[in-house]
């Protein structure tokens, strides 16, 4: 179990899945590539301008507290994809062998509500769903809960979270574990729920701070390191690409002036970024802690 380490905290991954040499080089500039595989090489970009696509949560231990940031997919779950439907990994197991059992979760932190982030919030009991982490509070946005209720009028489904609220989600909220924040919240003097709406509306950071030192968990503020570069590149599907291009501007100028850790939701462990400035020109290395 490799640990990363951003000062005095541990942070440690649970792999669900990977989908090997995947994310590829996606722009027509062909020259962009180019400019930055001196930081891009090797942990995001093979010689075939590719990396896996990981999707893993992270758990760590910061005031007393263990927290688990984006509990990915789950298992059991009917999805369109086929990498994703009907999965049957030892996820749980791995979490185990973190060193942290469900029972010791306290803060389940879901930067947002599409089915990898939330799915294992909820596990298959007697024919039920029910909380996989009993003594946690889960910590979701309030736009994003509104975003993905299908009962609320105006509702816009996406196919590839279809009845993943009333899966992963409302049994939490029925259960009385969700702690509802409306962008932003202070969950300790180290933990920190950030504002970062696009990807989807609700789309938030948690923000890591102790003896400082300094890491982002950026969920899906963006899949492909170019995008930072790059924040008006798009990939995949999106809510608001405007708001996603002035979320990654921000994360760009957060990390540079706290010397903070990017860990972003689905690039290859344990390397995050980091990014300093410049001439007020962001420079960008693979990061691996402190």
């Amino acid at each position: 179990m490799t640990i990363l380490r951003v000062g005095p905290v541990e942070i440690a991954r649970v792999e669900e899945l990977r989908i090997p040499n995947t994310i590829s080089y996606f722009t027509s500039d062909e020259t962009l590539i180019e400019r930055n595989r001196s930081w891009l090489a090797p942990h995001f970009l093979n010689e075939d301008n590719r990396f896996d696509l990981v999707f893993q949560s992270f758990v760590f231990e910061v005031e007393g507290k263990v927290v688990l940031v984006d509990p990915c997919t789950g298992n059991g779950k009917p999805h369109p994809v086929p990498q994703f439907d009907m999965l049957d990994v030892p996820w749980l197991e791995r979490l185990d062998a973190a060193g942290y059992r469900r029972e010791d979760i306290d803060i389940v932190m879901c930067t947002h509500l599409h089915h990898d982030h939330c799915g294992w919030n909820t596990m298959l009991r007697d024919g039920r769903w029910v909380p996989t982490f009993p003594n946690a509070r889960y910590v979701m946005s309030r736009t994003e809960i509104e975003r993905w209720d299908p009962r609320r009028p105006g509702h816009h489904p996406v196919s590839y979270n279809v009845d993943v609220f009333e899966r992963s989600v409302l049994p939490v909220i029925e259960a009385g574990l969700v702690e509802v924040h409306d962008g932003s919240l202070h969950l300790g003097e180290c933990l920190e729920v950030l504002p970062a709406p696009g990807h989807t509306l609700g789309h938030c950071w948690l923000q890591v701070m102790a003896d400082d030192a300094c890491a982002l968990f950026s969920g899906d503020t963006f899949h492909h390191p170019l995008q930072l570069v790059d924040p008006t590149m798009q990939f995949g599907g999106g809510d608001d690409l405007a708001l996603a291009t002035a979320s990654r501007q921000r994360l760009i100028e957060l990390a540079a002036l706290r010397d903070a850790l990017i860990i972003p939701a689905h690039l290859p462990w344990p390397h995050g970024i980091k990014v300093r400035l410049e001439h007020g020109h962001p420079v960008f290395t693979a990061g691996s802690g402190t």
